[in-house]
């Protein structure tokens, strides 16, 4: 689907919680209902999955508002630095590997020169998470994008020393007493997780409306 439109942007972003929200009830049920054994086992594919849907959320929803932005065609004067940032990434990493003056001077003038150039900004493969969606490279995506992260900082704690850390001891096999996750704690880390994703949802729907991508 191309995003043309704010309500292009609007619909993708509520298809695509949609359905997260649906497999996310869903996995909340199996916690529930699971019995004995089977709730161990019900956590520990719950955790796992709950990081999917924090990794590709971010990622995806991301991923749609930079297309849109890139579909508008400003001018890169108009717009916040970081996606001239984006579209000059490959002549930055030059800039910073040569020691000629030449070639600083040539970047240098075409980064004064982009002010008034229609803006082509990049879409595929821009946002990257690693597979390991911490709270460092989450604030690397924010930056890409050019939206402010302070609302989230209280919860790094959360995405580093808790989701990141029980989802890497279940992907290295470790059984639930390792891991420390009750029931009530399984439902405690899913309802935060699942509120930062809405709430990347929300920002990133809301940066749209007020054009938070204008300079």
């Amino acid at each position: 689907m191309k995003i043309r439109t704010l309500n292009d942007l609007q619909d993708i972003i509520d298809a695509e919680m949609a359905w997260r929200k649906r497999e996310l009830s869903a996995i909340r049920s199996n916690v529930m209902e699971a019995r004995n054994f089977a709730k161990d086992t019900a956590i520990r594919a719950g955790i796992a999955l709950l990081y999917a849907h924090w990794e590709g959320a971010i990622k995806n929803i991301a991923t749609y508002y930079l297309e849109y932005v890139a579909m508008l065609g400003l001018p890169y004067g108009q717009l916040k630095p970081n996606f001239l940032a984006i579209t000059l990434k490959n002549e930055l990493k030059t800039f910073e590997a040569s020691n000629k003056t030449t070639i600083h001077t040539t970047i240098v003038t075409d980064i004064i020169s982009s002010r008034d150039i229609k803006s082509k900004i990049p879409v595929e493969g821009i946002i990257k998470t690693n597979s390991n969606l911490n709270s460092e490279i989450f604030m690397e995506i924010m930056a890409t994008i050019g939206l402010d992260c302070t609302d989230y900082e209280s919860s790094y704690k959360l995405i580093d020393t808790i989701l990141l850390e029980k989802r890497n001891k279940i992907a290295h096999g470790e059984r639930i007493e390792t891991i420390g996750v009750d029931e009530e704690r399984y439902f405690e880390i899913h309802e935060k997780v699942f509120s930062l994703i809405q709430l990347f949802a929300n920002q990133v729907a809301n940066a749209a409306i007020l054009e938070s991508y204008l300079g």
